[in-house]
């Protein structure tokens, strides 16, 4: 079987390519390679042009992926959203998402309404390292830059230090209502950089989990570039 891409020319069809395909938009999912290989199996069973002779346009393959990627959980869902946003994302393609407005509408159409009510003002969910989602809570991020800072001055100005920053972190992350821990982390250490290089590396070696020495070296000496 060929394949028609879109820039006209021709190559045989390649089943790894859809599998990678499908793994790069699975990325840090629970979706495992005996999913994928499902999904492509459909792909291919499915993909079996009448006449075998004329190469069938990659245009069509992604047609069909996103046909035959659908399950019935969250994961398989976020997934085939990724795909869409990649296939359908392009710029080129004839009725694709030219603009937020149109992906919306695609969701709409493929989904259902929206469960949610409206745009948050600020994170309403963080999703941790380990995939768990919990709560966004400030006074996380309060009590982090607390201990960073402990001993950077009165408890007063450690307070008012930890808050500063929390405000940071809070205004930074405005209008987006699902965040990761590592979103978090980046904006409380970029937000510390500029206020207090001593807490910053602090926060950083944990957040950033250092491992050696130089790890150290580096952001420190980065520190005095900067200032100097």
């Amino acid at each position: 079987m060929k394949v028609r891409k879109r820039n006209d020319t021709v190559e045989r069809f390649v089943r790894a390519k859809i599998a990678e395909s499908i793994r790069t938009a699975a990325g840090g999912t629970p979706l495992s390679p005996a999913d994928v290989k499902t999904f492509v199996d459909r792909v291919v069973q499915v993909l079996q042009p009448d006449a075998p002779d004329v190469p069938v346009h990659s245009r069509d393959i992604g047609k069909l992926v996103m046909e035959q990627l659908r399950g019935d959980t969250a994961a398989v869902d976020v997934v085939r959203i990724r795909y869409a946003m990649v296939f359908l994302g392009s710029r080129v393609y004839p009725g694709g998402f030219r603009d937020i407005a149109a992906f919306v509408r695609w969701l709409d159409q493929e989904y259902g309404s929206p469960r949610v009510t409206a745009a948050p003002e600020g994170p309403t969910s963080v999703i941790k390292r380990d995939g768990r989602t919990e709560t966004f809570q400030p006074g996380k991020i309060l009590a982090g830059v607390r201990q960073a800072a402990a001993g950077r001055g009165t408890p007063a100005e450690v307070d008012q230090l930890a808050r500063r920053v929390t405000d940071e972190v809070g205004t930074r992350l405005a209008g987006q209502g699902v965040v990761t821990s590592q979103q978090i982390g980046a904006e409380a250490i970029h937000a510390l950089r500029a206020i207090d290089p001593i807490a910053y590396l602090r926060y950083a070696a944990a957040v950033k989990g250092y491992r050696s020495v130089d790890d150290y070296w580096l952001d420190a000496t980065a520190l005095l570039e900067s200032a100097g």
